[in-house]
């Protein structure tokens, strides 16, 4: 769904219309042709709608005062929009969203909405990828105690994709600790199989606290190394 803001004719538009998709970039505004994958039911997919269908059913199994907490609860969240203005989740979408986040960082579900926290500032992330050493490195060497880093990945781009928001997926999460100790690289074999040396792939990762709440995602390009 298109989301527009009308000023005196149209000031801004985020999203689907029809057979358009209007976005932004840092050349400004621009609409381009909406394309449909040959086959939208790819496994992440799935998954992630089998998630949200449950996520669902497990709000219609709250109690009222389940409910009304989560719904009193809303106005701590709100957020900025891609508009720059104030907005705020609904009771259920709070639940579900921060519940969504918790299970893809391999959390339990949480029924009480959380309070907030300060999210730390993660340091500059420097992705590496070598083959002989079967190497992943994000150039973070620690995870806060309260935290985990959910770290996404693609799968190998041409050398001219800049756009990769909708093809960034979830391959794993690293709890609080050492982040060197986990196996990053076997986490993206397993998602995407082995890459070729010189391949384009993005990563990105974002801290997700034990309560759901999640921070800003920044992603960088890397080239895999032989």
């Amino acid at each position: 769904m298109a989301k527009i803001k009308w000023g005196m004719i149209v000031t801004d538009g985020r999203g689907k219309l029809g057979g358009q998709v209007f976005s932004k970039n840092r050349s400004g505004a621009y609409i381009r042709t909406k394309v449909t994958p040959s086959n939208p039911r790819t496994p992440d997919q799935m998954a992630g709608r089998g998630i949200l269908g449950s996520l669902s059913a497990s709000w219609s199994g709250l109690t009222d005062e389940q409910r009304r907490a989560w719904n009193n609860a809303v106005e701590e969240w709100q957020k900025t929009d891609i508009f720059g203005d104030s907005r705020k989740p609904t009771g259920k979408n709070l639940f579900t969203g921060i519940n969504k986040e918790i299970e893809q960082s391999g959390g339990t579900r949480i029924l009480v909405p959380p309070v907030k926290v300060v999210m730390p500032e993660l340091p500059a992330l420097e992705p590496t990828i070598k083959l002989s050493t079967e190497e992943f490195g994000l150039g973070i060497t620690n995870v806060p105690a309260g935290f985990t880093l959910q770290v996404s990945a693609t799968a190998q781009l041409s050398k001219g994709t800049t756009f990769v928001k909708d093809k960034l997926r979830v391959i794993g999460y690293v709890p609080a600790g050492a982040v060197d100790a986990n196996d990053l690289f076997g986490y993206y074999v397993d998602k995407f199989g082995t890459p070729t040396a010189g391949a384009n792939i993005h990563v990105a990762v974002k801290l997700v606290a034990t309560t759901g709440q999640a921070g800003v995602r920044v992603s960088e390009k890397v080239e895999v190394g032989s």
